[in-house]
């Protein structure tokens, strides 16, 4: 049979509206990509951690094996494990300063991408404006698009900045002004390592309260903070608390990716339309899974102190050689595992992103995947095995070098 076409929200996934390069889509570039050949010989993905060399937690499988082996609910509530949500409020708001006591402010969703759908089909309507930073997550826009919603841009501020990167808040304040349903941003920001400042977010708690809009704050790296930086979660603003949604989860940091965790912070009516939705879908969190989120912020703190610290080490020495290379302008970011190096050749991200996969076999992520202004970047996930990943590196160099 012939397929029917596409529902206009999937096709919607493509961003067509987006033309990068030479009039094509993002996802046509994408697609342009994923079907390139890679280069014979070694090959590593720069786009996500080596969960090898920085593995997960040692309570991780032994949470796991005792909840499948009987201790754990097979179908729990769609919302979540009540024991489980019971304890990781309290981790949450003992660990993490983040207050998450009220009875059912929580749900556990399959992946903090789980919880950002449910969240956002909970919220918008067709039509509805949504605020987002340029750059920002990958695929936050086309999860707004495929709701329909009006996405509006406002611009990071990220290079050649005195001091810490920022929004332009010209631009927020214009925004604000077409009255939008909801302002998302990830934080620390993915894909610069951007931490904003307790001035910005005041600014942007400000402008929630006199537009009354929601805030949905994706904190997934929250722990993964540099240089002893400082980390406010805008939830906890004066007034904020009842109109923020804060996704979070133990993929990243803690390397749990393969578990599917997510969770969600927000106020009862919203988590009430949450479990709704995630009825429908993934009807929960993977159930066994779900208790090693009892161990989660609790019992980590020392391992998460040591990951820090190492890749830290990984993140300056991999900003230095791009830096010497003369190929790149890199910042040191101040939080998540990512850097976004700007391209000093005469190339785009996409012929660099091409390059780099069939000649180099380095795997990246190119700049225009997370807005307008994240082109002529690529990004690059320096949690790797640091042998492998030096290696990578000259190839890298040596590929880009070819371009000058």
């Amino acid at each position: 049979m012939t397929l029917p076409k596409a529902p206009a929200a999937i096709q919607r996934l493509d961003l067509p509206q987006v033309e990068c390069h030479e009039g094509q889509s993002i996802r046509a570039l994408e697609r342009e990509l994923e079907k390139a050949p890679a280069r014979q010989g070694p090959i590593l993905d720069a786009t996500y951690a080596n969960t090898h060399r920085f593995p997960a937690p040692e309570y991780a499988l032994d949470a796991f094996i005792k909840a499948a082996s009987g201790d754990g609910m097979t179908y729990t509530p769609f919302v979540g494990d009540a024991g489980v949500r019971r304890q990781l409020e309290a981790n949450i708001a003992e660990h993490l300063g983040l207050d998450a006591s009220d009875s059912s402010s929580t749900i556990l969703a399959p992946g903090t991408q789980g919880a950002l759908f449910i969240a956002l089909a909970a919220v918008l309507e067709p039509g509805d404006v949504v605020i987002l930073p340029d750059p920002d997550y990958l695929s936050t826009e086309r999860t707004l698009r495929y709701f329909g919603a009006e996405v509006v841009r406002v611009p990071v501020l990220f290079e050649d900045v005195d001091g810490r990167p920022t929004l332009d808040m010209q631009a927020l304040e214009d925004a604000a002004q077409r009255k939008p349903k909801l302002f998302i941003f990830s934080h620390p920001n993915n894909p610069t390592g951007a931490i904003y400042s307790d001035e910005t977010l005041q600014q942007i708690a400000d402008l929630a309260i006199e537009h009354d809009f929601l805030v949905l704050a994706d904190q997934l790296y929250t722990r993964l903070v540099y240089d002893d930086e400082s980390f406010t979660h805008i939830a906890n603003l004066e007034a904020m608390k009842e109109r923020t949604i804060t996704t979070l989860g133990p993929s990243k940091t803690e390397s749990l990716s393969g578990y599917r965790l997510g969770v969600a912070v927000a106020p009862c009516a919203l988590i009430d339309r949450m479990e709704d939705m995630q009825s429908i879908t993934a009807l929960r969190a993977p159930a066994y899974a779900q208790h090693l989120l009892t161990h989660w912020l609790a019992e980590d703190g020392e391992y998460v102190s040591q990951r820090i610290k190492e890749y830290q080490l990984i993140r300056d020495w991999t900003v230095d050689r791009l830096n010497e290379s003369g190929l790149f302008s890199a910042e040191r970011s101040w939080g998540s595992s990512y850097i976004f190096p700007k391209i000093l050749v005469n190339a785009t991200d996409q012929e660099i992103a091409l390059a780099l996969k069939t000649k180099a076999g380095v795997i990246v992520n190119p700049g225009y995947q997370f807005g307008e202004r994240g082109a002529g970047h690529i990004r690059l996930c320096i949690a790797q095995d640091e042998a492998e990943w030096s290696e990578a590196l000259d190839r890298l160099i040596e590929v880009v070098g070819s371009f000058r």
